[in-house]
Order: structure tokens, then C-alpha cells, then sequence
């Protein structure tokens, strides 16, 4: 298979870095979204928008986009699907994020949403609303320091294979 030459591999880089932005951005935006004390009904609601807004239309297309660039990566260049540990633990971690996201973080906020909706003033003191929130605000921290330690291993690479550590520290001497 062709692989990308060096200015297919600085688009590509630039679109990897920009799509992880908006994942990374995102996730701790809705994060710090969950610290609003809404007053009222109708700034509960408006709160659950603004974060499902910001799930949808940063986190989701930047969590999805990363991994079609990961493919590309995987097709096109040398850096493979398997070749390295470091890669094979942020394809498994990626994929749980995205999956926890999908599964337990949206359906608790898109249903305190829904109550904040139907019930607005009501809905500050329903248990259930307070608890889908804490649900969602748990996720979305464990899912800001899952996304910025894939950030870490990104540019740290660790768990490189023996042989190639010793080529690299014997290159820098």
C-alpha cells in the first residue's frame, strides 16, 4: 500500500491534533458546564442544551473523526494498527471513551434534560435530574483525565519495543 509522503503526513497530523482538540475541548467544557448552579427551571434546562449541544456537535464528530484519522494513520503510514504498544493502548482506551461516552454518559443527561423540560422549576429539586447530573459530571472528569493521558502517551510514546529504545538512546549519544 502507497504510503503518505511528508506533506500528507503534516495534513494529516494537523487534522489529528485539531479533531483531539475538539474531543479534548469538548469533554472538559461540558465538565466545567456541570459546575453552573442553575436558579431556575429554565437555566437547568438551558444548561443540559448547551452541554448535549456541545456532546454533539465537538465531542462526538472530534471522538469519531480521531478514530477515522487513526485508521488513515494505520493505512497509510508506518506507524501501523499493532506495531507499537503505546498505539494498541489508545486504540482500547479511544474506543472504551467513546463507548462509555455513548452508553453512560448521554442517556442520564438527555433524560434530566428531558425532565428539566417537562417539569422546568420542578426539575432543581427532582432527585432523579440531581442524580443523572452527578452521573454525567463523574463521566465527563473521568473522561477529561482518560482523553488528556491518551494526549500524554501521544507525545511520550512509552512502552516503545526494547530493540527500538536502544537504536533511539544510542542515536542521541
Amino acid at each position: 500500500m502507497k504510503k503518505l509522503g511528508a506533506n500528507g503526513m503534516k495534513v494529516l497530523k494537523t487534522c489529528h491534533l485539531l479533531l483531539v482538540m475538539m474531543w479534548v475541548v469538548g469533554v472538559i467544557a461540558m465538565a466545567v458546564l456541570f459546575l453552573l448552579k442553575p436558579e431556575s427551571g429554565d437555566e437547568l434546562y438551558m444548561t443540559l442544551r448547551i452541554i448535549l449541544f456541545v456532546d454533539y456537535v465537538f465531542v462526538m464528530p472530534g471522538a469519531l473523526l480521531t478514530i477515522l484519522v487513526g485508521i488513515i494513520y494505520g493505512i497509510y503510514t508506518n506507524w501501523g494498527f499493532f506495531k507499537h504498544r503505546w498505539i494498541i493502548v489508545k486504540w482500547i482506551a479511544s474506543i472504551a471513551i467513546i463507548l462509555v461516552g455513548t452508553f453512560y454518559f448521554s442517556p442520564p443527561l438527555e433524560h434530566a434534560c428531558e425532565i428539566a423540560d417537562s417539569t422546568r422549576d420542578a426539575a432543581l429539586r427532582n432527585p432523579m435530574v440531581t442524580s443523572d447530573m452527578t452521573h454525567a459530571f463523574f463521566i465527563a472528569c473521568v473522561e477529561s483525565i482518560a482523553i488528556i493521558i491518551l494526549v500524554v502517551i501521544s507525545v511520550f510514546k512509552p512502552w516503545k519495543k526494547k530493540k527500538q529504545a536502544n537504536k533511539n538512546e544510542s542515536i542521541k549519544i
